[in-house]
């Protein structure tokens, strides 16, 4: 596959001695069964999986050890500590903001807006809009790294 967002991405692909380690196309596939109806995700999703869907230095995918995982993980904790069923197909990207995940509407064409967990969330207001896309967001945490920052 030809990487048409994520190129800054697959240039900077390493941190300290940690590289970014991509999925196979065969378990984006399965990520694609379960989380989008069988439907492709966005072009920009399959990009970061593929690049640094098992580990990426710009995103933090918290204690999970897969992305099968986190989903579910994620899906069972907004029912849970918020009693929240989100109904559109959606997929979490970011977890480093502690209990507001970044996520994505797989609905939405090839670079969707980038959605954050409201505070408070309630059925009717759950999610917030950020301003950016995906590849805005691991754009800005690679331009704070090379500047010698966090990108956190």
């Amino acid at each position: 596959m030809t990487v048409q967002y994520l190129q800054i991405l697959q240039d900077h692909n390493t941190m300290d001695g940690f590289i970014d380690k991509g999925l196979t196309e065969t378990e984006i596939n399965h990520l694609e069964q379960l989380y989008n109806n069988n439907n492709p995700f966005p072009k920009i999703l399959k990009e970061l999986l593929l690049l640094a869907g098992k580990f990426c230095n710009f995103l933090d995918y918290s204690i999970y050890d897969s992305q099968q995982e986190m989903q579910d993980g994620e899906r069972i904790e907004l029912q849970e500590l918020h009693d929240i069923i989100i109904t559109r197909p959606f997929f979490i990207i970011d977890l480093a903001s502690y209990g507001l995940p970044l996520f994505i509407f797989l609905d939405e064409g090839e670079n969707p807006f980038l959605n954050q967990l409201e505070d408070e969330p309630s059925q009717s207001k759950y999610y917030r809009r950020t301003g950016g896309t995906l590849k805005d967001l691991i754009t800005s945490r690679i331009q704070n790294f090379l500047q010698g920052f966090s990108p956190f």
